[in-house]
């Protein structure tokens, strides 16, 4: 009897952890330095994750480097308990398939996505180049300097998809994060740059940059005067998408928990509104959702990429 009651005494309490998750506060790794549209989209879930999760806090924890390696392989190795998640982004994908990483995107699991910000081509105020057609002429003939946040990021690509589609050539200056490629830009140290449309709302407002074109043809709150890529031709759809992830370990239920969270911090409307304000388009995916979406990415990006080796 005595072990019996024992035994019925571990099961309540290892129920009552589960069901009570989470009892502390969440940490997330952005693999970027702040400033980003990874970090401030991040940041914004923080601001709203308490409603949602009995009152914890979600803990933003920068950890740039390696093109974003340092931080996902951080992520990757954290202990599978759902108190450790990484900010997953088409990097976590492409990495491996470039780099000499520890993990793969499937050392991952999926928890939710908020965000799908389709790529422009940016170019400084005072740019000799005033239109796509221009630019992508040029480019042809010579090489143009192209700013990206890391080797392998979805911006680095989508260059690489300019350059097999139109046979342009980049000489590509890649930095830590967004936040950098965006300095280099404004400081007029390069000509071009690939990045998110939620990225350079602000900077395009105030006149500081000119988009060029626009790789998508839906349809984009203050972006409906942008030249789109398939005026040329080009019609793949390309942008980056932001989502959150805990390692592969991490036990179902708690997933579950994290997922359901996370779907109603991105559909809480201070949330929206506050992507909004700032320009970032929005896409929620569960968990489920989140992963059958990835795993067809990683199929193109494993076709794209393999021949860049």
């Amino acid at each position: 009897m005595k072990r019996l009651l024992t035994a019925l005494c571990f099961a309540a309490l290892t129920c009552g952890s589960a069901s009570a998750f989470p009892d502390k506060d969440v940490k997330i790794i952005v693999p970027f330095a702040p400033g980003g549209g990874v970090d401030v989209t991040v940041r914004f879930l923080s601001e709203v994750a308490p409603k949602y999760m009995d009152g914890k806090n979600l803990i933003v924890e920068n950890m740039p480097g390696g093109g974003a390696v340092i931080g996902q392989t951080a992520g990757a190795n954290a202990r599978p308990d759902g108190y450790t998640l990484l900010a997953y982004t088409s990097s976590v994908v492409s990495n491996p398939m470039q780099k000499q990483t520890s993990f793969t995107y499937k050392d991952f699991a999926l928890v939710n996505m908020y965000c799908f910000d389709p790529e422009v081509l940016v170019v400084p105020k005072d740019s000799p180049f005033k239109t796509l057609k221009d630019f992508i002429e040029a480019s042809k003939t010579e090489e143009i300097s192209m700013a990206t946040p890391g080797h392998s990021t979805s911006h680095h690509l989508a260059a690489q998809l300019l350059e097999q589609h139109f046979g342009s050539k980049f000489g590509y200056i890649h930095s830590s994060s967004s936040a950098q490629q965006l300095t280099q830009l404004l400081g007029g140290h390069v000509q071009s740059s690939m990045m998110a449309l939620g990225e350079i709302t602000s900077y395009v407002a105030d006149g500081s940059i000119r988009v060029l074109g626009l790789m998508s043809d839906a349809n984009y709150a203050g972006a409906e005067n942008y030249t789109r890529f398939s005026s040329l031709g080009f019609n793949t759809e390309w942008g980056a998408f932001r989502g959150v992830a805990a390692p592969s370990r991490t036990p179902k239920d708690v997933v579950k928990s994290l997922s359901d969270a996370f779907e109603k911090m991105a559909n809480d409307p201070a949330f929206k509104e506050r992507m909004d304000k700032a320009g970032f388009p929005m896409q929620v995916y569960n968990a489920e959702q989140f992963s059958k979406y990835v795993d067809e990415v990683a199929v193109i990006y494993e076709k794209l990429l393999k021949p860049a080796k």
